[in-house]
């Protein structure tokens, strides 16, 4: 990304903040097909190599490079990166990423699929990927009826709290019907999380305690055995007995 020699230090960071911004926006509209997940802009002294993770890389690139070269076209001339390389990754379990399930859904709404078909296909790829839980909201008008929510959820979700900022990823996507626009949000928590009413037994520990309160059993020598003396021993006879005749009683 280029910028002015005598420029100050703070508007050299507002303005890449700018440019990824539009990188970002600009990216995820013309990857939709490909299944947009991200964007990274590392920047060297000969280029700038911009890393686009989708579901389909060749889809991004094209025959030949052509769907890459006519990008890097766009970005010279609408954002200024001079020397632009891009490279595809494929992300490794797509429908853990909630743009792609978002795009997913989008795009099979957009060609007149039932949209409870699409959302319960896309919870359903959602969970098999290992994800912990997943809602769907679509909302808007469905068919010639007013417009609604629906909901679809599987799994745990968290609402509120760092739970929430931490664990839950979340998106939104938008597709314009014939009736009307209808929202898509998808958020999913990934898999391995553990939750604050998780419970973790720890077995290594509690054999270490186990092997240690055995070795401090064995280590004890008969001298160091509690012996009990005989007149205690009459008095919990006595004891006993006493306690034998008031339950006989009751």
């Amino acid at each position: 990304m280029s910028s002015a020699k005598s420029m100050p230090i703070y508007k050299k960071f507002v303005q890449e903040g700018i440019v990824k911004y539009k990188l970002h926006e600009f990216m995820e509209k013309i990857s939709d097909k490909a299944g947009f997940h991200g964007v990274e802009i590392s920047s060297t002294p000969i280029r700038d190599i911009i890393t686009v993770y989708v579901e389909s890389p060749g889809v991004m690139i094209g025959r030949g490079g052509r769907t890459s070269k006519r990008i890097s076209d766009i970005l010279r001339e609408e954002l200024g990166i001079q020397n632009p390389y891009i490279q595809a990754k494929k992300v490794d379990k797509p429908f853990l990423s909630t743009r792609i399930v978002a795009s997913y859904i989008a795009r099979r709404i957009a060609k007149g699929e039932r949209y409870k078909k699409v959302a319960y296909s896309a919870l359903g790829r959602v969970m098999a990927e290992g994800a912990k839980g997943v809602e769907i909201r679509l909302s808007g008008k469905f068919g010639s009826q007013r417009a609604r929510e629906e909901r679809f959820r599987e799994g745990v979700i968290y609402r509120c709290g760092q739970d929430y900022i931490e664990n839950v990823e979340y998106a939104v996507k938008h597709v314009l019907m014939p009736q009307g626009m209808i929202g898509v949000r998808v958020r999913i928590v990934k898999p391995g999380v553990r939750g604050p009413d998780a419970v973790v037994i720890k077995e290594d520990e509690i054999e270490r305690i186990r092997e240690r309160i055995k070795s401090e059993i064995e280590s004890l020598s008969e001298s160091e055995v509690v012996e009990i003396p005989e007149e205690l021993e009459g008095e919990l006879e006595v004891a006993s007995e006493v306690k034998e005749d008031e339950s006989e009683q009751a």
